[in-house]
């Protein structure tokens, strides 16, 4: 049987602005998840470099295919995203993934 290996969590106390903090809610809450989840992912992504860059069709050109036909649709996917939230999302105040 294999050990499960689980994060110790911590539990941290930062200071933020109200305004930031009503940021922060409001984008947890769009995207189905708690503060603290929200937090974490955000932190996340940020130390594994993961920005909206990574949105950008022209990154499918530095992923390893078996098949190239995988990279237009991946190009294609991510030109779809950027669409569908510009259209959802006419300004970056509006985008809480963003």
């Amino acid at each position: 049987m294999h050990a499960v290996l689980m994060a110790v969590m911590k539990t941290v106390n930062i200071r933020i602005s109200s305004a930031l903090l009503a940021e922060i809610d409001a984008a947890a809450t769009a995207s189905g998840q708690d503060r603290s989840n929200w937090l974490r992912l955000a932190a996340t992504e940020k130390l594994n470099g993961l920005t909206s860059a990574t949105r950008d069709p022209s990154i499918a050109d530095e992923i390893k295919v078996v098949d190239e036909r995988a990279r237009s649709i991946v190009k294609d996917v991510l030109l779809r995203l950027e669409r569908l939230e510009t259209a959802v999302f006419p300004t970056t105040d509006e985008d809480p993934f963003a």
